[in-house]
């Protein structure tokens, strides 16, 4: 029987290391491989393109963001998500969040865009800011979350501009029309124009006012409906008002005469979130 050679010395010593390396990769476990990926693992980055109002109407403007991820590495990345809120003079008065699932290739790009809604309701000063026609400041800040093979990374993002407001309607007298409605009732006819200047429409909304005819006050009502307006187009309001003869008194005897009777139509006009005021004059006749 032949013995087996004795293993060689120095093959022993250079086997050591390899041992020992083996044996902490089995104790380390996903610690040892996970120092391992932060040693090869460059950090993306996340570069600003563009923001630009995307549409507008009487209750908010929708903003665009977009933006660009590199990936400087050498295996592909997933994005997360992407997470941000929206503030008004450093209140924040929106939130959102964009599921994940994008794939950034090997040292390669992909493109990231979402979208914040800007709610005019929550502009403080709206009225005041819309009658200047002073552009609201606005704060998006957030952060895009990749993952990786070290765990999610977050990049932060922020950007800072302005939105303009809508431009108000104008109100113009059209006429107003009187009759009788029997022996003891007055109608009085009031139309009132409205022009757009916006290139989007006025939509459908509500009208409070008091109305008074030859300086007398006849009429209040809340909750009068109001019809939508095109887009750079004009419309008339008609508010048809029934009086009692005997309880308008003298505006109703000035009213019927020949000559007419001054009227006057005061109140506000809610379109969307942006209440519009409304005063208008002329001569209401038979």
């Amino acid at each position: 029987m032949t013995d087996s050679p004795a293993p060689c010395p120095a093959r022993r010593r250079a086997a050591a290391p390899l041992l020992l390396l083996g044996a902490a990769l089995a104790l380390g476990g996903c610690a040892a491989v996970s120092k391992l990926a932060e040693g090869a693992f460059r950090q993306p980055s996340l570069v600003f393109q563009s923001a630009a109002i995307e549409s507008i109407d009487f209750d908010g403007a929708t903003v665009g963001l977009d933006y660009r991820l590199v990936n400087p590495n050498g295996f592909g990345l997933t994005l997360a998500k992407v997470a941000y809120g929206l503030s008004l003079e450093g209140r924040e008065v929106t939130r959102g969040e964009v599921k994940g699932g994008l794939r950034i290739p090997a040292s390669g790009q992909a493109p990231v865009r979402f979208t914040a809604r800007l709610p005019f309701a929550e502009v403080g000063h709206l009225l005041e800011l819309v009658q200047r026609r002073a552009p609201v400041p606005y704060t998006v800040a957030g952060a895009v979350g990749v993952d990786t093979p070290v765990g999610v990374v977050e990049l932060p993002i922020r950007h800072s501009g302005t939105v303009d407001l809508p431009g108000l309607p104008a109100f113009r007298f059209a006429g107003a029309d009187v009759r009788l409605s029997g022996l003891t009732d007055l109608v009085v006819d009031v139309k009132v124009g409205v022009r757009n200047p916006n290139p989007f429409p006025i939509p459908a909304g509500a009208l409070a006012y008091a109305l008074s005819l030859a300086g007398q006050p006849v009429a209040r009502v809340d909750g009068h409906q109001l019809a939508a307006v095109a887009a750079h187009g004009d419309g008339t309001i008609s508010i048809p008002v029934k009086l009692s003869i005997l309880g308008a008194g003298k505006a109703a005897a000035a009213a019927l005469q020949g000559g007419g009777a001054a009227v006057k139509l005061d109140g506000k006009a809610r379109l969307g979130a942006i209440p519009v005021p409304l005063e208008v004059t002329g001569t209401a006749r038979r």
